[in-house]
């Protein structure tokens, strides 16, 4: 598949990051966001952001191994080459070969409500996908952020009207 213009990054999606090397022929791990593993596989290219611009990068193979998601990229051949490229993040045109998950983008912004205290946690950041666990990034007011699970048996209450979330937080989290 040719790209005919590298898009403006507001015209994509951040789909996930890589983490780190695994093997020595270049694959690497990726933690998935806004994407189904699943869907990755019908990716045939996504975008790195690297210095502020975004570079394609086309996609050779992806595995799905114990709730993993791996990916080996045609460029990347080697795990000196594959280190280079920890923490990258990785984009998809918003009207491109993949759909996300366009509900996780709604509840951000929201403010996380402790279904216990009733107290304001924060405002949630960043909806993450790790493995098959879904977590909230949520600013405090204190300038620091937590991580908190989002999980049906956690929510206990979600307005949109308000722009609430109440959760059950686990103990200790806080």
């Amino acid at each position: 598949m040719n790209i005919r213009e590298v898009p403006d990054i507001q015209q994509c999606v951040e789909i996930g990051t890589i983490s780190r090397p695994h093997g020595k022929d270049g694959e690497v791990l990726v933690s998935a966001k806004n994407i189904d593993y699943e869907d990755f596989q019908d990716l045939k290219y996504v975008f790195f952001r690297l210095q502020e611009r975004l570079v394609p990068f086309f996609i050779e193979s992806v595995t799905i191994k114990s709730n993993s998601l791996f990916v080996k990229f045609e460029d990347i051949s080697t795990m000196e080459k594959a280190e280079q490229y920890c923490s990258t993040r990785l984009y998809i045109e918003t009207d491109g070969d993949a759909e996300t998950d366009e509900s996780d983008d709604d509840i951000v912004g929201f403010t996380v409500v402790d279904s216990d205290t009733k107290q304001s946690v924060g405002v949630v950041r960043e909806i993450i996908a790790y493995s098959m666990n879904v977590v909230l990034d949520v600013a405090r007011p204190d300038g620091t952020s937590v991580l908190l699970p989002f999980a049906d048996d956690l929510l206990v209450e979600l307005n949109e009207e308000q722009k609430t979330l109440v959760l059950r937080i686990p103990e200790g989290l806080l």
